[in-house]
C-alpha cells in the first residue's frame, strides 16, 4: 500500500498559535487555500482511495480534496487529533500558567503524559496505528490517501519507523503538507517528510 498522510488546512486557532484537538474550528480562507493545493496536487496520484479524520478541519479539507478529485470520502474515528481536554483552545503561556505541573512532565516525556481531561500520545498512536493496519490489510495494492492532523502524523510515521514516540515532535509536518509512505506485508519506509512544494504559503504550527 501506498499511504500518503495529509494534514488539513489551517483554523484561525492555528493562526492564533492556539492548541487544537477535537474541536470543531473550521478552516480559514488560507486553510481552504492549502486543501485546494494539496488536491491539485494529489491528482497525478489518482485512482486512490481517501480517508479522513471525523474532526470539522480535516473533514472540511478532505471534502475538498473529495470534491475536486472525484474520489468518496471515508471517515475514520481513530485519525482523529489527540483529545486536548481541557487545553483546547489554549496558547502555549496560557497552557503552561494553568497545568505548570502537565506542561514539567510534557517537557519530561510527551509519549505517556496525558492532557487533562484528555489523551497521551501513545494512546493516540494506539488507536492510529491501528487504522493504518487495517487499511494495508484492506488495501495492500492501493494508494490511500488519509487526511488527518499533526500529533496523528507523528506517531504514525514513529510507528512505522520504529522511532521512539518521545521523539516525534521532532518531526515537522505543515499544515496542508504531504508524507508519503510505502507499506508491504513485512516492512514500512519512508518516501517523503512533509512536502510543501505545493502550497501557497508555509505556516507551520500546532494542532
Amino acid at each position: 500500500m501506498k499511504l500518503i498522510l495529509v494534514r488539513h488546512g489551517e483554523t484561525q486557532l492555528n493562526k492564533d498559535g492556539r492548541i487544537q484537538g477535537i474541536g470543531d474550528a473550521p478552516l480559514n480562507a488560507t486553510g481552504r487555500a492549502q486543501a485546494e493545493a494539496a488536491a491539485r496536487a494529489l491528482k497525478r496520484d489518482l485512482p486512490l482511495v481517501l480517508y479522513s479524520s471525523p474532526v470539522a478541519r480535516a473533514l472540511e479539507s478532505s471534502g475538498i480534496i473529495s470534491a475536486t478529485l472525484k474520489e468518496p470520502l471515508i471517515q475514520i474515528m481513530e485519525l482523529a487529533e489527540a483529545d486536548a481536554g481541557k487545553l483546547e483552545g489554549l496558547t502555549g503561556q496560557e497552557m503552561r500558567q494553568r497545568f505548570p505541573e502537565f506542561a514539567r512532565r510534557w517537557a519530561l516525556d510527551s509519549s505517556n503524559t496525558e492532557m487533562p481531561a484528555g489523551e497521551s500520545l501513545i494512546q493516540v498512536q494506539k488507536r492510529a496505528w491501528r487504522a493504518i493496519e487495517d487499511l494495508v490489510e484492506k488495501h495492500p495494492d492501493d494508494t490511500v490517501v488519509a487526511v488527518t492532523h499533526n500529533f496523528v502524523i507523528q506517531t504514525i510515521v514513529c510507528a512505522a519507523l520504529e522511532i521512539p514516540i518521545r521523539n516525534s515532535r521532532r518531526l515537522r509536518q505543515n499544515l496542508g503538507g504531504i508524507t508519503r509512505m510505502d507499506f508491504s506485508s513485512d516492512q514500512s519506509s519512508m518516501v517523503s517528510l512533509n512536502e510543501t512544494w505545493h502550497l501557497p504559503a508555509e505556516e507551520p504550527s500546532d494542532g
